[in-house]
């Protein structure tokens, strides 16, 4: 009873293991992204209706980015820390907010637009605020501190 019992128990693992394997992109989705992003590390891929999304890390940065069945670019999504932004944007932003400790950045490239949303803080405030790449920029979020 026990051979039987343990003989089912690696049937159902093995089935689940192989249940939850990542969709495989098409040959010009996964051409784009090896000509695009080379060398990028922990990358994860996810099939939708029109699209597929790949999350990955290159050079310290982790991103997401969305392709169609065709190959071409959707959109993206990176996280990163401040010190990597454009240095005219980064300098704005500490000039604009002195007394403010930058710790994270969000960049969004869609429909042709870019945008980082920037989040800072000081004693009192968590905020975020939303830079274009021409660098206007507005308070996207605000939160008080506790």
């Amino acid at each position: 009873m026990k051979k039987v019992l343990f003989i089912l128990c690696s049937a159902l693992i093995s089935v689940a293991s192989f249940a939850h394997t990542a969709p495989d992109p098409n040959e010009k989705v996964l051409k784009s992204f090896n000509e695009t992003f080379a060398n990028a590390e922990e990358v994860k891929w996810a099939e939708y209706d029109n699209y597929y999304t790949v999350s990955f890390v290159s050079g310290k940065i982790r991103a997401k980015v969305n392709y169609d069945k065709e190959g071409n670019m959707m959109g993206s999504t990176r996280y990163y820390a401040p010190n990597l932004l454009p240095i005219g944007i980064l300098n704005q932003v500490k000039k604009a907010y002195p007394k403010k400790t930058l710790f994270g950045v969000t960049e969004i490239t869609a429909n042709g637009e870019l945008n980082y949303y920037i989040k800072m803080e000081d004693p009192k405030w968590w905020t975020t605020i939303k830079v274009d790449e021409t660098g206007n920029s507005s308070v996207y979020e605000r939160y008080k501190k506790g």
